[in-house]
């Protein structure tokens, strides 16, 4: 329908397309910050960027003022990120780009099986990411 190529599909709460688009379900979003009514604060719509630094963006951030809905912190599949609300009062969600969470997850000791489970990533795609 809107000729968007699937690139990632985490089943029943989150899709990824090519481009960088991703959909997922609010009562997905709302387990992730746990607080339903800050899921709500405006028109109910997250808009999603990936950044090398998260650490140095959020120092921005918070100097130019903007409300942090939370500081980073690691998601359940391991990717570190934060959320703050823009001038309009919508959620915007910064991650560190998933290509570093996977070489951080594999430098902590996982294994490329291990991350493939804990992130969703089929295990060739991790390994090809990783160079191993």
């Amino acid at each position: 329908m809107l000729k968007c190529n699937v690139e990632a599909d985490f089943g029943l709460y989150n899709v990824g397309f090519e481009g960088g688009l991703a959909l997922y379900r609010k009562s997905f979003f709302t387990e992730l910050i746990h607080q339903i009514d800050k899921a709500a604060k405006t028109h109910n719509v997250v808009i999603y960027f990936e950044f090398n630094d998260i650490y140095s963006l959020r120092d921005r951030i918070v100097a130019d003022g903007f409300e942090l809905l939370h500081d980073i912190k690691e998601q359940p599949w391991g990717q570190n990120g934060f959320r703050f609300y823009d001038y309009d009062q919508h959620i915007v969600e910064v991650g560190e780009d998933m290509e570093t969470t996977l070489v951080n997850l594999y430098r902590s000791g996982m294994s490329a099986a291990a991350i493939a489970v804990k992130t969703g990533y089929p295990e060739q795609y991790v390994k090809t990411q990783l160079g191993v």
